[in-house]
């Protein structure tokens, strides 16, 4: 009788690409610290043949471009040490994000992740799941990033990937995953700057999609995974003020002009455990008042512009 698979046993390994679609093998030193991790090993696109016959029924249905989809979250920290790079940097660079590593005094070491237009990085993933492994070439994707009171800072992505048949695993490697450190909750103590517009919050959470838009193609000549644009959105939740401190619903109105601000989120307060989400140029569209234990909330929906430079709508700075 046949031992039956486990589910939980799975494994996440991740490796930047050199020349996109090449396999770099990834070992056990590229294991990505994971939760709800997911697969979807056969997408793509079904047509059948829907030959004529004189009898009913079902015809043969073929995959077209067969591609995967690997889900999961990680959470957010900083590095162990100021100018590091963290652990989940290779996924943040394949998912439209350039790393760019700053030396100190300038006036800190840190590292930077900002969007990019072009030049978009890949990786190639392993999920490893009871001795199977699915090989995923190409991939590339987007990332939402979640700070919430009373939670860890986490980081929700989505892959899309090259399909290669899934291989017997031999045996399951020795993993490494010293370079992602253990995250600090969101609180009073731990998130110490929370900035809308300018105004100093007592806040609840805030959320952040980069929503690329992320496509899988399979032409003649080439098959590939496709970065095409990015819409980010946000979410900023904190507790309202009164309108002689800040009135958001001036800041939200848009029919008589728009008006843009900065949002900025600093989470951690030593050197090698902080992260900082940066938006300058944030609009406030939407809000919303919500009863958190008794305490009036706004929850207002954020999109984020870029100035005339471009590619600046969002900086993640791990220092």
């Amino acid at each position: 009788m046949p031992t039956p698979l486990l589910f939980k046993n799975k494994v996440l390994l991740a490796k930047a690409e050199t020349t996109y679609g090449t396999d770099p093998t990834p070992d056990g030193s590229n294991a990505i610290v994971t939760k709800n991790l997911s697969i979807s090993p056969y997408e793509g696109n079904r047509v059948s043949r829907e030959i004529d016959r004189a009898t009913l029924g079902n015809d043969l249905e073929f995959n077209t471009g067969p591609y995967v989809t690997v889900t999961f979250d990680a959470e957010l920290a900083g590095a162990g040490a100021a100018g590091t790079v963290p652990g989940y940097g290779v996924l943040l660079r394949a998912s439209g994000l350039e790393e760019t590593i700053t030396a100190a005094p300038d006036p800190a070491a840190k590292v930077v992740y900002q969007p990019v237009s072009s030049q978009f990085e890949s990786c190639t993933l392993y999920f490893q799941q009871s001795g199977q492994l699915h090989k995923v070439t190409g991939a590339r994707g987007t990332v939402k990033f979640s700070l919430q009171k009373g939670a860890m800072p986490s980081m929700n992505f989505t892959f899309t990937g090259i399909w290669h048949a899934p291989e017997t695993l031999a045996s399951a490697p020795s993993v490494d995953t010293s370079a992602f450190k253990t995250p600090l909750p969101v609180n009073a103590a731990n998130t110490t700057t929370y900035n809308v517009h300018g105004y100093s919050c007592r806040a609840e959470g805030l959320d952040i999609d980069l929503a690329n838009n992320v496509v899988y193609r399979n032409v003649i000549g080439g098959e590939s995974v496709e970065i095409t644009d990015r819409t980010p959105t946000g979410q900023v939740t904190v507790e309202a003020p009164d309108l002689a401190t800040k009135d958001f619903f001036d800041a939200v109105a848009s029919h008589d002009g728009v008006t843009t601000g900065p949002v900025e989120l600093v989470h951690g307060t030593v050197d090698g455990s902080i992260v900082e989400l940066k938006a300058p140029n944030v609009q406030l569209s939407s809000i919303s008042a919500n009863d958190s234990d008794g305490i009036l909330t706004y929850q207002m929906d954020a999109r984020l512009i870029p100035t005339n430079a471009g590619d600046d709508e969002l900086q993640l700075i791990v220092r």
